[in-house]
């Protein structure tokens, strides 16, 4: 608020001037608010509706939830014991509630479908990627698994869908000494285009890019400084198909969109990516280039996912000292 306002008004204003309204979010839904003291200041202050208040204040209130498009498919359970529950998330479905997306969770999902109220996720998978995701059955646990990611002690696999870049195509990725001309840019900061053996377990290339996304913007971008995203490329292999490739990855972090900016750099975006199949060059390293118009979330075509696999999680057990390995059961 820039100027002082009554509560009502503030709160009138915020709710007919959201993007996603729900139906019956009227005058009556607006006052029953505060006959239940839900309207507050920061320090907990209950307002009534009359009640002026300054200009840069926060008002706290309950947004209702506007309907949700239902996200097909289920979780798939991969494994279960008393403290974790390990599933394949489908894509389109958010971790956690956020925006638009609150029952149409994996989180909120998860909970229903194998009744267990408790259950959490211990980190988080992009909306549109797909494969293992971990839970906490109770809360007691969390915190030790939890621990584990922000530790970097858990190994995660990933395998990208991509077209061929070019001048990669006949390329047999299985013979040993074989080479690839790699574009500029795409293993660092204004690295030079350079031919490098095929990548392999013993012999992975290293991507490294200092990665910024803003609130609001779109795409993440990349600019000069110490990097804060690495990923391994350990293997690449052509699809069952033949006319695509499958990229294995192993992010040493976790930025936004960190592995679908790695995919753009090489001139081949993850197949059906909504952002980098189409943002242009300039885009990827000047924020204020203009970016691409994406489909809303309710324009969405559920039949072209994006090809992009959180295939295996491996750790050792902060419980038992046993050595963990989840491996998701969506092809490519």
């Amino acid at each position: 608020m820039a100027t002082a306002t009554t509560a009502v008004a503030a709160v009138r204003h915020l709710i007919v001037t959201q993007r996603r309204r729900a139906p019956g979010d009227d005058e009556d839904a607006l006052f029953e608010r505060f006959r239940r003291r839900e309207v507050r200041l920061d320090d907990g202050t209950v307002l009534q509706p009359t009640d002026v208040v300054p200009g840069g204040k926060f008002i706290w209130f309950y947004r209702l939830p506007a309907p949700e498009r239902a996200v097909p498919g289920t979780l798939r359970l991969l494994y279960r014991d008393e403290h974790i529950l390990v599933a394949d998330k489908p894509p389109f479905m958010s971790t956690l509630p956020r925006g638009q997306h609150i029952t149409q969770t994996a989180v909120v999902r998860a909970r229903r479908q194998f009744g267990i109220d408790d259950l959490s996720p211990v980190h988080r998978l992009d909306r549109l990627t797909r494969g293992v995701l971990l839970f906490t059955v109770h809360r007691g646990s969390r915190a030790a698994y939890q621990q584990l990611f922000e530790r970097r002690m858990v190994s995660k696999t990933y395998e990208a869908v991509t077209p061929v870049p070019t001048g990669w195509q006949g390329t047999d990725f299985s013979l040993p000494g074989g080479s690839l001309t790699v574009p500029a840019g795409a293993l660092h900061f204004a690295s030079p285009e350079q031919v490098l053996d095929v990548p392999g377990e013993e012999h992975p290339w290293e991507l490294s890019h200092f990665l910024v996304k803003e609130r609001g913007r779109l795409a993440t971008y990349i600019q000069p400084g110490t990097p804060n995203s690495i990923t391994r490329v350990t293997g690449v292999r052509f699809s069952s198909s033949g006319d695509r490739l499958v990229w294995t990855l192993k992010p040493a972090t976790g930025k936004t969109h960190q592995l679908r900016v790695n995919m753009r750099l090489f001139a081949a975006p993850i197949v059906n990516d909504p952002i980098y199949s189409v943002v242009s060059d300039d885009a990827l390293y000047n924020p204020d280039a203009e970016l691409p118009y994406v489909p809303s979330v309710d324009e969405e075509d559920f039949d072209r996912p994006m090809g992009l696999t959180a295939r295996e999680l491996a750790f050792t057990d902060p419980y038992t000292g046993e050595s963990r390995r989840f491996i998701s059961s969506y092809g490519n």
